[in-house]
């Protein structure tokens, strides 16, 4: 019979099964500490190169005219990201500006030459007169980089577009834009633009349904110099605009075109290119009665459509496709005079 004096027995010992457990959870937990931490500190790192980037671009900006402002950086973007927010960012120059309430820069650590930049907030643009309020959904680039040289190729998407023109407010449902400058000697585009508004009574409709661009531009710019003897050397040096494709459907016009385009002696838009359009009388009316094709130029027209139009084979739609050309800033389509454009203040 056992008393309360008696000694108790001992504890048994651990199993070693639960040792080693214990130990590889000890392990672990060490090693998530210690690559947990060297991450932040990747991210801390890269939001500080992203900074330094920052500061010495906005130097080189500013040593060719530009104004650059913004506030104190921020850094943030944890644990996805390394971002960088300037907060009142502002560019402007000779009369153009903008300004956002802040611009996010962001980073993802595997993919450090893909740099994502946001517009966050109210923002302002100025073309050589008051400000205008410029509000969006969503306002984003995504870039692609290349040291400390121009980007190889962008992309601009944005939705819910509203610009606060002193003639009224200028809608766009959605702006896709981006360009590829990998080419050796050359630079592809492409846009696209959906659902457009804008104020006053318009010839085609109240809103523009769509209209898109591929481009590619020939030559490039050097960044020396004023911009007027730039765009001399670059035309000298058999610079061009290939238009490979262009797109607008807007109430009744549904057009398609493709051109070259260069620039003359007086550093103005010249070259040719072809022209498709469906519905065109119904457009020639609309265009005809904004005054914005001659009536002279209508009247001409008006007799020489039923002699080109013809009936489109896949949807029975009257089309038309002329030769265009644009020369001493007059535009021009099949020798009939259609519009004379204002001249391009380079500045």
């Amino acid at each position: 019979m056992r008393t309360s004096t008696q000694a108790a027995a001992p504890a048994a010992p651990s199993s070693p099964r639960r040792s080693r457990l214990r130990r590889w959870l000890s392990g672990f937990l060490i090693l998530l500490l210690v690559v947990g931490g060297a991450y932040a500190g990747l991210l801390w790192w890269m939001t500080g190169q992203l900074q330094l980037a920052v500061e010495n671009w906005a130097g080189r900006q500013r040593l060719q005219g530009m104004q650059v402002d913004y506030g104190p950086p921020e850094r943030g973007g944890w644990p996805g990201w390394a971002a960088l927010r300037l907060p009142g960012l502002r560019l402007a120059r000779d009369g153009v500006s903008w300004q956002a309430e802040s611009v996010r820069l962001s980073l993802r650590p595997w993919q450090p030459d893909r740099l994502r930049v946001e517009a966050e907030g109210a923002q302002q643009i100025a073309l050589k007169g008051p400000p205008m309020p410029l509000r969006s959904t969503a306002l984003r680039a995504d870039l692609t980089l290349n040291g400390t040289a121009a980007p190889l190729a962008g992309a601009l998407n944005g939705t819910g577009l509203r610009l606060g023109s002193p003639s009224g407010p200028i809608m766009l449902d959605s702006l896709q834009a981006s360009f590829d400058a990998s080419g050796a000697t050359s630079t592809a585009f492409t846009a696209r633009l959906r659902g457009l508004a804008v104020p006053g009574a318009q010839a085609l409709g109240e809103r523009m349904e769509e209209a898109t661009a591929q481009a590619v531009l020939h030559g490039s710019l050097g960044d020396i110099g004023p911009l007027t003897r730039q765009l001399a050397a670059w035309r000298n040096a058999g610079g061009r605009l290939e238009v490979q494709g262009m797109t607008l459907r807007w109430g009744a016009m549904a057009a398609s075109a493709a051109a070259t385009l260069a620039l003359d002696d007086s550093l103005q838009p010249s070259g040719a290119g072809t022209l498709r359009l469906a519905n065109p009388s119904h457009t020639l009316d609309a265009l005809a009665g904004a005054g914005l094709v001659q009536p002279r130029a209508a009247g001409m027209a008006r007799q020489i459509l039923p002699l080109l139009t013809r009936l489109d084979a896949g949807s029975s739609v009257p089309v038309i496709e002329l030769p265009l050309v644009l020369e001493k800033q007059a535009l021009s389509a099949a020798r009939i005079p259609l519009l004379r454009l204002p001249p391009v203040a380079w500045p």
